[in-house]
């Protein structure tokens, strides 16, 4: 077939919109121009990547954006089909949706189609890219061990705890307790979570705290003020990177722009955090501990350094997502403990990977002025989030048996991760491959050997048995395919090595090929 996009013009085209746009865009012009008809086959993902010179992901999600809107269809071992053109305007896409190769504006039987106006730039690519890969394996290899996406073991969440929490609660629950409230914590959840505030070493007052529904509501509600503040409703905002693919696609869905920050063994560079305020960003989201993906975290000194770069940037908020708090081996601290940054800084903690995800809550720490205008603005947006499930988490923190099922926890988790990663270690230390374990978390994060193409060892890996997750979409654009994120948190110990022995195998079998000497 004569396939339609341009590889050169495609490669060379805006690098403010992301490739996987591009080439939907340009497939989608192709339909309704008529030089792609209906249920006509179109390449595989891996013969569309090879084609183009981009990583499988980039495709994937270039064919999950087109198959959300009906363009074309998907069949499990047979291939992905053209659905046909949309006729009479009943169809949507971008105004230049055939500049990628096309001649000219779309037409249909010599007549030219109506557009109408989309912008692409709000679509969440990475958990669609994410998602698009994942289910396709799962599809294709049903007994695969999941290792692909961020959930604690569920095995190492307190439930006794819960289900007797829950019970008190309900029992002790009054007619009063169903009334309407407001977003500030309720009395019992003050005082347990204080003290573990304080131990972990973030300065928190009972004045100081609001709660929400997740640590995701926190951080929107806070860009919200922060946008508020500034009289901009497009703010800018630095972002680890890699950092937290969901977050990313919120922002980026919210209108805001994303400049990246890089990232070492401790976490977001000092001096990265500068060029990125430099250039304009207003706001910073910052991971303390268990950074996903790498599992850095703060050291004193780094937390120091970044509090630093803060005070010589006045205006600036910082957002702290300290998501596995609980069940780290560090203690990596607040910047609100630096008075000269205290009043610009929004401190989350959330209990997802601790307590349990289904639990909904979630606990901002701002002083007084960033307090009042977050609490206002959850209150417009939702209300308040169950008194129930505030005094439900409270009984488990408050409980006598939580902390050593956390350290128990953490200490699996770590075990995983050094398990698995010596694994891949011995398999791609010596063709310049690497492995981040990390100090924290559930993730490895893996640097394949030059040469190596992702997309490659997430098939091969599937098909031992272990379903990966691609690094590109963790990263602020896409074209990373050289990297993989490996949750080791979801199997038992006993699996671990043999997950990391099993991704090693796949990346070993495109590198053996990659560096094959032709006779």
């Amino acid at each position: 077939m004569d396939w339609p996009i341009d590889r050169e013009r495609l490669l060379s085209a805006d690098r403010g919109v992301p490739r996987y746009e591009l080439i939907a865009k340009a497939i989608e012009g192709a339909i309704i121009a008529g030089r792609l008809r209906t249920d006509e086959r179109l390449p595989t993902v891996r013969q569309l990547a090879e084609q183009l010179g981009v990583s499988g992901t980039t495709v994937s999600a270039a064919y999950h954006l087109l198959s959300e809107k009906d363009w074309i269809r998907s069949a499990v071992g047979r291939g992905t089909f053209v659905t046909g053109p949309r006729i009479g305007g009943s169809f949507v896409t971008g105004s230049n949706a055939w500049e990628a190769g096309s001649p000219g504006p779309p037409t249909l039987n010599g007549e030219r189609v109506r557009e109408t106006r989309q912008t692409f730039s709000a679509a969440p690519w990475r958990r669609r890219a994410l998602m698009s890969s994942a289910s396709r394996l799962r599809a294709a290899y049903p007994k695969v061990v999941d290792c692909s996406t961020g959930r604690p073991d569920p095995t190492l969440l307190p439930l006794e705890l819960l289900q007797t929490a829950w019970k008190e609660t309900a029992e002790s629950t009054r007619h009063a307790d169903l009334q309407y409230a407001g977003p500030e914590a309720v009395d019992s959840l003050r005082q347990a979570l204080l003290p573990r505030l304080a131990l972990d070493r973030v300065a928190a007052e009972n004045e100081d705290l609001v709660v929400a529904s997740s640590a995701q509501e926190l951080m929107v509600l806070t860009l919200e003020v922060i946008s508020a503040l500034s009289g901009h409703s497009q703010i800018t905002i630095a972002v680890e990177n890699p950092g937290y693919p969901t977050i990313f696609d919120t922002f980026e869905r919210a209108g805001y722009r994303l400049i990246g920050i890089d990232v070492d063994a401790f976490g977001a560079v000092p001096a990265s955090l500068d060029a990125a305020v430099q250039r304009g960003a207003t706001a910073v989201l910052l991971t303390p501990r268990a950074h996903n993906p790498t599992g850095a975290s703060w050291s004193v000194e780094r937390a120091a350094d970044l509090a630093q770069v803060l005070a010589e940037h006045r205006g600036v908020v910082a957002i702290e997502d300290d998501h596995f708090a609980g069940i780290t081996t560090t203690r990596a601290g607040s910047l609100l403990g630096d008075r000269r940054i205290e009043e610009r800084v929004v401190y989350i903690r959330s209990f997802s990977k601790s307590i349990a995800p289904d639990l909904r809550i979630a606990v901002a720490v701002a002083r007084p002025r960033l307090r009042t205008l977050l609490s206002e603005a959850k209150s417009f947006a939702d209300g308040w989030t169950s008194r129930a499930i505030q005094r439900t988490l409270a009984l488990v923190l408050g409980d006598s048996r939580l902390d050593e099922l956390l350290s128990t926890a953490a200490r699996a988790y770590a075990e995983r991760r050094t398990i698995a990663a010596k694994e891949l270690h011995n398999a791609l230390a010596p063709f310049g491959g690497s492995t981040w374990s990390g100090t924290d978390g559930v993730n490895i994060w893996v640097h394949l050997p030059p040469g190596t193409d992702s997309f490659h060892v997430i098939e091969k890996a599937g098909s031992l048995g272990v379903l990966i997750a691609p690094g590109e979409p963790f990263f602020i654009r896409p074209g990373r395919g050289d990297v993989l994120r490996i949750n080791v948190g979801a199997v038992g110990p006993e699996q671990a090595g043999e997950v990391g022995r099993l991704v090693g195998q796949a990346a070993m079998t495109q590198t053996a090929t990659v560096h094959a000497i032709p006779v």
